[in-house]
């Protein structure tokens, strides 16, 4: 029996010390590890359901203000609103044919200001849930002030998000005029070239805008951030998105197509959408407070004052090193900095 138990120890201790050399020799790997450890001993898939279902709720209230705000402001172009809609369909990969997202646009006739505000205040609840989760796992103070200052604070991200998505606009349709004049001056229009630069565009401008939502996120909902670590999660982050865009087609497709779901199928793909882009959000968060050789890092609100070069923990543990048992006690580097230099709360 003692010689059996030993075999098995041994063995294990060899994969154990193979696994610990692979992590050593493969940087990005032992991140990924430690990144999905924070993520797991920070409980990020219950943070995740807990965004999930606010941000379910606040999806067709704050589709519904993005279309009022379009018909009260640009009731004359009516392919700005088929380009918004176009927009938000490429972020719901297998539910666009399936989710009429243009209907919401009539709802502006029937909305008054006391209306919108109630659709507003139902939109911010995604953005409070979605502060409050980055920052427990950045092991970051959640208190963001009394309620009149917190709904102000969510309604400036909130218009942010909004200005991105005009920026992603006019981003997409600079770089299509552009695109066509460069094909018609060089007579490929119609060609397979044309169709490849085209694609080969649209996933570039995905990109950029998916970073510059990441960016933003990362920027203004922690207590404090850093810009490495915010670009390299708004890096991943994008790239990401990007490859569940067309995993999710198919996954999305086949939950919308079994016949046990009847007529909620299309809200059941709904919600399982948003929770994958949630998990995947969280995991990029983990990501930036986590290094190669280091589970806690700068911003993390439990990192050692001297920053990732500190307290590098063992290769074969993943789990943060937390000054402070509860995760959402701020700790004397919990400062209330921003990328700027400026206080946030």
């Amino acid at each position: 029996m003692d010689g059996v138990r030993g075999t098995f120890d041994t063995a294990r201790r060899g994969v154990t010390g193979g696994l610990s050399a692979t992590r050593r020799r493969i940087p990005p790997l032992d991140h990924a590890i430690r990144a999905y450890g924070r993520y797991g001993d920070d409980a990020g898939d219950r943070l995740a359901a807990s965004t999930t279902y606010y941000a379910f709720l606040s999806f067709f209230p704050l589709v519904a203000i993005l279309f009022a705000a379009m018909g009260f402001v640009v009731d004359s172009r009516p392919d700005l609103k088929d380009e918004v809609v176009k927009q938000i369909n490429a972020y719901l990969p297998g539910l666009a044919d399936k989710l009429n997202v243009s209907n919401l646009g009539t709802l502006k006739v029937g909305i008054g200001l006391i209306g919108l505000v109630g659709l507003l205040l139902a939109g911010l609840a995604w953005i409070s849930a979605l502060r409050d989760a980055i920052r427990l796992l950045w092991h970051q103070d959640t208190d963001a002030g009394n309620l009149v200052t917190r709904r102000a604070r969510d309604v400036r991200v909130l218009v942010g998000l909004g200005l991105l998505m005009v920026l992603s606009l006019a981003l997409t349709s600079v770089a299509t005029s552009a695109n066509g004049v460069l094909l018609r001056a060089t007579g490929t229009t119609g060609s397979p070239l044309a169709a490849w630069s085209a694609a080969v565009l649209g996933l570039l401008i995905a990109l950029v805008a998916d970073v510059l939502v990441f960016l933003y996120l990362f920027w203004r909902l922690p207590r404090r951030t850093s810009r490495r670590a915010v670009l390299r999660a708004a890096l991943l982050g994008a790239a990401g998105i990007e490859v569940f865009k067309l995993l999710g087609t198919w996954l999305v497709g086949k939950t919308t197509s079994n016949p046990m779901y009847g007529t909620f199928a299309v809200l059941v793909g709904l919600l399982i959408w948003i929770n994958i882009v949630m998990r995947w959000t969280l995991f990029a968060a983990a990501w930036a407070v986590t290094a190669p050789g280091s589970s806690d890092v700068f911003p993390s609100g439990s990192a050692a004052p001297m920053g990732p070069r500190h307290g590098l923990d063992p290769v074969g543990c993943h789990g943060a090193t937390k000054v402070a048992s509860d995760p959402t006690t701020p700790d004397r580097m919990s400062q209330n900095v921003g990328m700027d230099g400026r206080g946030r709360s």
